[in-house]
């Protein structure tokens, strides 16, 4: 069916000039704000699942979700009335394909022809290309599709388009050193020892001493020159003094798991978030997001925009947060409770992870997160989350997102497993990032915040 689909395809091409920025919008075809956000929605939940299935940790599984928001939301910008192409507005993305301005397409065909094969690439390392389910959600809606626009020939040039489309982001990501950094990953971590002597430094705790994404931070960003303009130090430098602050914030951590309260335990494990059972941190704001986007009615380009700047926010987070821990190298705090508070058997509640302490990476994706949201929604809305019923775990109920964020970030402390100093830093370097990236990219369907008033 899919092969039919290409074959038939061949005979409408599109004129492959490229556009570079600035309104591209294409009168010959509905407008995109006509269409629901369905088949959007559906390619979310579907690289989401995956992340859960194939257990991808939050870094690759934020990449992934950077590209496919940025693939949908190109998808549909020619349906947009003063949208703005990601061409010439990411770095290294000078042109992409365009549409022929004198000929029809059905978006939401579009986008499912460029969702299913981006989603495909962003997973590929994980779960295989051209996995079963993928293909069977991409036939069976453009099937769907096929039948209510009712024309061979739009239906067969839009889905070429969006393989076309496709391809070109598939190229471009393939130039983000991210396959360079999966077969040149060895990494050693710096001793502690030594003359000087580094006692600050983070060394290995899991069971096979191996460093997670160490490279993460060379990866190219979206949308951004750099994210070095967000990089920070601890604002509360390790010392080892029982008198100092950092000490201190040491005492109030173990202070905090020997007389763990309830709420403090369901907020660390609500909050994990790991990618054995869950869609990962970045992947648990995706699910916020589209809790807020059916109940606000979002239509196609809306949903689409806020799926680039999002899934682009919370892998622009994952490359500054990881390039800040492995500089910084601070180490974590079963070890400095371990050697400088003599409490040698004292475990975290949650497991620690395999790499550096400093900054959150749970603190940098919710800051990312709450900014975009609140950019969109407001910054007082109070919402249900149900994100996590899929453990077995209750909805909870937040006043605003930088209070889901805040939540999410100090679980990490109740955990064990952060200082506060890196859960507050980490807040900071996701906003940051976030903010820059709302500055530095303007797309353009009218669906923020500020739109609607």
């Amino acid at each position: 069916m899919l092969f039919m689909a290409l074959v038939a395809g061949s005979f409408y091409s599109c004129e492959n000039k490229g556009s570079s920025g600035g309104n591209v919008y294409n009168e010959k075809s509905k407008p995109a704000a006509e269409f629901d956000n369905s088949i959007a929605l559906a390619w979310v939940d579907m690289l989401l699942d995956q992340v859960r299935f194939q257990r991808v940790g939050p870094p690759p599984a934020a990449r992934a979700m950077g590209y496919l928001g940025a693939a949908m939301y190109e998808s549909v910008v020619h349906g947009i009335p003063g949208g703005n192409s990601l061409a010439g507005q990411l770095p290294g993305l000078d042109k992409l394909p365009q549409p022929d301005a004198s000929m029809e397409y059905d978006w939401p065909t579009v986008l499912n022809s460029c969702a299913y094969l981006v989603c495909d690439e962003g997973m590929s390392r994980y779960m295989g290309p051209n996995t079963v389910q993928l293909i069977q959600m991409h036939d069976k809606l453009n099937h769907i599709r096929d039948s209510i626009v009712g024309n061979a020939d739009v239906s067969a040039r839009s889905k070429q388009y969006g393989e076309e489309l496709a391809n070109a982001f598939i190229e471009y990501m393939k130039t983000d050193q991210y396959d360079y950094t999966r077969e040149n990953n060895i990494y050693e971590s710096p001793s502690r020892a030594g003359d000087p002597a580094h006692p600050e430094f983070w060394e290995p705790t899991d069971i096979d001493k191996t460093a997670f994404e160490p490279y993460f931070g060379g990866l190219r960003p979206l949308g951004l020159d750099t994210t070095e303009l967000c990089d920070m130090d601890p604002t509360i430098p390790f010392n080892q003094d029982p008198s100092s602050e950092f000490y201190k914030f040491c005492e109030k951590l173990y202070g905090i798991d020997t007389s763990f309260s309830e709420y403090e335990r369901i907020t660390s494990l609500y909050w994990a978030d790991d990618p054995v059972e869950t869609y990962t941190p970045p992947g648990h704001w995706m699910k916020i997001a589209k809790q807020q986007v059916k109940k606000n009615g979002y239509n196609l380009p809306q949903t689409c925009e806020l799926y680039a700047y999002l899934g682009m926010s919370e892998y622009n987070a994952a490359i500054s947060v990881w390039k800040i821990k492995y500089r910084t190298n601070l180490l974590r705090p079963i070890t400095f409770i371990a050697e400088f508070m003599n409490k040698p058997n004292w475990e975290p509640y949650l497991e620690t992870p395999p790499f550096p302490e400093y900054p959150s990476g749970h603190s940098g994706f919710s800051g990312a997160a709450s900014t975009i949201l609140n950019h969109y929604f407001g910054d007082n809305v109070e919402f249900i989350d149900s994100t996590n019923l899929v453990i077995g775990l209750n909805p909870r109920k937040f006043e605003s997102f930088n209070a889901a964020a805040k939540e999410a970030a100090y679980s990490r402390m109740y955990g064990g497993i952060h200082y506060e100093a890196a859960i507050l830093d980490g807040v900071t370097v996701g906003s940051c990032v976030a903010n820059n990236l709302l500055k530095n990219v303007k797309l353009g369907s009218g669906g923020t915040a500020e739109a609607k008033k």
